[in-house]
């Protein structure tokens, strides 16, 4: 009894019956593949250090009381630091101003701190530990430091501590018989943010009010008083324009508005253009691989010639040939990405793990969201996908008008 085979069933037997040639082209596929999503990861890796690295230069301006200046030591309006946080002073002003600078064209974002008290705590750290009070929901400033992002909102009685400040996560720390639980640790500054604990402005509130906290001879801290107000503008914005908009806001002598230093920005703006560079590389490579593709799938249809006259000549029809050269194409491509985008994925996250990775590229790698992992991984295996079944078009139709007498005789050639 003789029984028909089916059409998957002719695609896999010719897979099966070269194995050595399909597994190269497989292999081609693969290492495609392989470079579409390793371009992507990188580049999403190199993005999201990028990212970091914009959100950690700080503030643009600090809005603070006029006396604040009398700090700078002779420095100027233009610090030679990233504005992470205000430094200790008992000025303070009211957060009513807030709505002013909010208002002022060219601010995108706002956010106050409140200076409380130094105290010495040998268990938390050999060195004098700042205490300061935070909005966690507008902040822009801090945040961005943590060594990890927090699992949850930060809550009434959680902290964020400097690097220097001992403790673990979820640990507790002692400051004025007070108990507060460590919700976040900072990455070094390099500042006195190493030794700060960061904390909400109601639990700051709270703190002051406790004896012994503020020093007799700083003035009191009332409910809505804060030390400064950290601002940050629109992109690309030229910061001169905006600090003088802030600046005429208030009267004269009421408040200073203190702007990063000019050496940063040129930093700033060189790394948000990164992405872009990364982006035009990432399509450069994209765009190579269909030469080399094309190249491939017309090598194995002349390989294939004989074969292919053989079918013809039992009558198989023009558009049957032409689909088994696509469906077939189609295939080895989708079994090629799969294992290349699996064999990349393993290699960086071993790499990631023992630290080669952040060793080699100079930089701190910041892994991909599994989400973000999985759509770059889609995109890659639809890529080659795509571009196995393009290229394949024309040698499919090639095929498909062979002559099977011509065919045959030219395998033997």
């Amino acid at each position: 009894m003789k029984k028909k085979m089916s059409f998957q069933s002719f695609i896999i037997a010719g897979i099966r019956n070269k194995p050595g040639r399909n597994l190269a082209t497989a292999f081609c596929f693969a290492f495609i593949a392989a470079n579409i999503f390793s371009g992507q990861y990188l580049i999403a890796g190199a993005v999201g250090s990028v990212n970091q690295g914009v959100s950690r230069m700080g503030a643009d301006f600090i809005v603070a009381p006029i006396e604040y200046t009398v700090l700078l030591r002779g420095s100027g309006p233009e610090n030679t630091f990233a504005i992470v946080k205000t430094l200790p002073t008992v000025w303070r002003m009211n957060n009513n101003r807030m709505d002013t600078i909010g208002n002022v064209q060219g601010v995108i974002g706002i956010s106050p701190q409140l200076y409380v008290a130094t105290i010495n705590a040998s268990e938390l750290s050999s060195l004098p530990v700042d205490i300061f009070g935070f909005d966690p929901e507008t902040d822009f400033t801090i945040q961005p430091w943590l060594r990890q992002p927090l699992k949850n909102p930060l809550s009434q009685g959680e902290v964020i501590v400097g690097h220097q400040i001992t403790g673990d996560i979820l640990s507790k720390v002692q400051v004025s018989n007070r108990s507060y639980t460590i919700a976040g640790r900072l990455d070094p500054t390099q500042s006195a943010a190493d030794t700060t604990i960061f904390m909400g402005l109601d639990d700051a509130y709270s703190l002051a009010q406790t004896e012994g906290v503020v020093p007799l001879s700083a003035p009191r801290i009332s409910r809505g008083d804060i030390n400064a107000v950290l601002v940050r503008i629109q992109p690309g914005e030229d910061p001169d324009p905006i600090g003088a908009r802030i600046r005429r806001s208030f009267p004269p002598s009421q408040v200073t508005v203190i702007g990063r230093h000019f050496t940063l920005d040129p930093i700033s703006q060189d790394i948000q253009g990164l992405p872009g560079l990364l982006k035009i590389i990432s399509l450069v490579i994209v765009v190579a691989t269909f030469p080399l593709i094309a190249l491939i799938a017309a090598m194995v249809t002349h390989e294939r010639q004989r074969e292919i006259g053989l079918i013809r000549s039992m009558g198989a029809k023009r558009n049957v040939i032409f689909s088994l050269v696509i469906v077939e194409s189609l295939f080895l491509a989708a079994i090629g990405g799969i294992a290349g985008v699996a064999a990349s994925l393993i290699a960086f996250l071993l790499l990631n793990t023992t630290g080669i990775l952040n060793s080699a590229l100079q930089v701190s790698f910041r892994q991909p969201a599994v989400a973000d992992t999985g759509y770059m991984a889609g995109i890659a295996l639809f890529v080659v996908i795509a571009i196995g079944g393009i290229a394949s078009l024309v040698p499919a139709y090639t095929s498909s008008r062979m002559n099977p007498y011509d065919a045959i005789r030219g395998e033997d050639r």
